[in-house]
């Protein structure tokens, strides 16, 4: 029994077409694994986007705070600036070496 050309591509192309649609939907552009790699992605900006948004709170605090109350203020500046008030005590400790 001989298959003749159409006959033949009549029954070969539906397979050839089920695994095209396979092979798309596991590697294609929106397949599987670019989903799986953008909800990992996803995962991960939302964890950051968390961290960031607890940073602006607790820096807004902070800058409230030093609107408000000026010994907060004087406190700030003084741990930037190694500044004290006078009569104050000021104790600094050097920087370990890398030794």
């Amino acid at each position: 029994m001989r298959f003749s050309s159409p006959r033949l591509l009549l029954s070969v192309l539906p397979a050839l077409l089920l695994v095209a649609v396979a092979t798309s939907v596991t590697w294609g552009d929106n397949g599987l694994l670019q989903r799986h790699q953008l909800d990992a992605q996803l995962q991960t900006s939302q964890s950051e986007l968390v961290r960031l948004e607890r940073d602006n709170e607790r820096i807004l605090r902070e800058i409230k705070a030093m609107e408000n109350d000026p010994v907060v203020l004087e406190r700030i500046v003084a741990d930037e600036l190694g500044w004290g008030t006078e009569g104050a005590t000021l104790v600094r400790f050097a920087e370990p070496s890398g030794e």
